[in-house]
Parts: structure tokens; sequence; C-alpha cells
């Protein structure tokens, strides 16, 4: 399976929401054409199955958006973790203020 990129899914997010305004489009021409031929209870359910799937398309839509923002930052992460790797590590134990030693100005050591 193909690792999905952040830019993937705010695509699919767009898709979604075009789809939503098109659920609510096509519910409202179905539920009037059934309205007018004197089926209310079709026309209700026609809008109540249209506003459904409108509302399940915004929550993918929002869920997609979601998930490429976590991507983002979770790439921000790994970053971040790569270049705190690559730093050399801190002074060794021995060269820490003991006694007869001054007192790191800088707090290096985690001395206060």
């Amino acid at each position: 399976m193909d690792e999905v990129r952040p830019n993937e899914l705010r695509l699919a997010a767009r898709v979604a929401d075009a789809l939503v305004y098109a659920a609510g489009l096509a519910g409202v021409i179905a539920g009037g054409v059934l309205f007018r031929n004197g089926e209310l209870p079709f026309a209700v359910v026609a809008w109540m199955l249209t506003f459904v799937a409108g509302a399940a398309l915004r929550l993918a839509a929002w869920a997609s958006r979601a998930m490429a923002e976590l991507l983002i930052r979770t790439a921000r992460i790994e970053d971040t973790l790569d270049l705190i790797r690559s730093v050399p590590p801190g002074p060794s134990p021995e060269d820490q203020p003991g006694p007869g030693r001054m007192p790191d100005p800088y707090r290096r050591w985690g001395h206060h």
C-alpha cells in the first residue's frame, strides 16, 4: 500500500466538500419534484437521506483535513528528533562542578 501524502488528503477533503453541495442540490431537486407530485412522505425521506449523506461527507472532509495536519506535524516532529539526535552529547560527568571546582555560570550541567 502506498503512503498517503497530506496533499492527497487535502484534495480528498475538497472533493468531499464538493460532493456535499452536490448531495444537497440533488436532495432539494428530488424532494421538490416529489413534493410537487404530492408525495410528501417520499420528499421528506429524500431530504433526510441527502442531509445524512451530506453530513457524512462533511465529516469525512473534516477527518481528511485532520489526518493531513497530523501527518504534517508528525513529519515536523520526526525532523526535529533527527536534528536532536545529530547533536553531540553534552559534557561528561567528569566535567561537572564538584568540590573545589568553579560552579557553571551558564547552567550547562543542570545545577542552579
